[in-house]
């Protein structure tokens, strides 16, 4: 829905604070139209320690929703009435896009894959077409289109 140029608008509108778009996507809830922006603090492609702190917080959301509500007003003056939210992906975030991968480079993960094996581990690299686990005994290589689903594990 949006066009490429906003959604560049918007990445570099977070960059400015020290941001970095997971992922935008318009839903509907409840009969609600939803425009959805996660962020993070984490750069994609950078492998981070899982003690590093890139946490979100509550005024980044808000401080990036009070740029992007103009720049929508103006680029997309089409857009029917919608509601804007501004938040962190979660700890425990689905992974269903290449991107979501790169954002969670050194991060526990739970890898489903189709033939129904399940393997967790570190995520230590991510390409177009496989991503590479560190598990306790090995480091596997599964190619994306062997993953059913996946998601960032978080340990207390």
């Amino acid at each position: 829905m949006l066009s490429e140029n906003t959604r560049q608008k918007i990445e570099a509108l977070a960059k400015t604070l020290g941001l970095y778009i997971y992922d935008m996507d318009f839903i509907k809830e409840d009969s609600r139209d939803i425009f959805r922006v996660s962020i993070t603090k984490k750069a994609p492609f950078i492998y981070q320690s899982p003690s590093s702190s890139t946490s979100v917080g509550v005024q980044d959301c808000q401080n990036l929703s009070e740029l992007i509500s103009p720049l929508l007003d103006v680029e997309e003056v089409n857009l029917d009435r919608y509601n804007l939210e501004v938040s962190s992906p979660g700890l425990e975030r689905s992974l269903k896009k290449p991107q979501h991968y790169q954002f969670s480079l050194g991060e526990n993960v739970r890898i489903k894959r189709v033939d129904k094996s399940i393997v967790e581990g570190i995520l230590e690299s991510v390409d177009d077409q496989k991503i590479s686990i560190k598990t306790e005994d090995e480091t596997q290589e599964i190619p994306l289109s062997d993953i059913k689903t996946a998601k960032v594990c978080f340990e207390f």
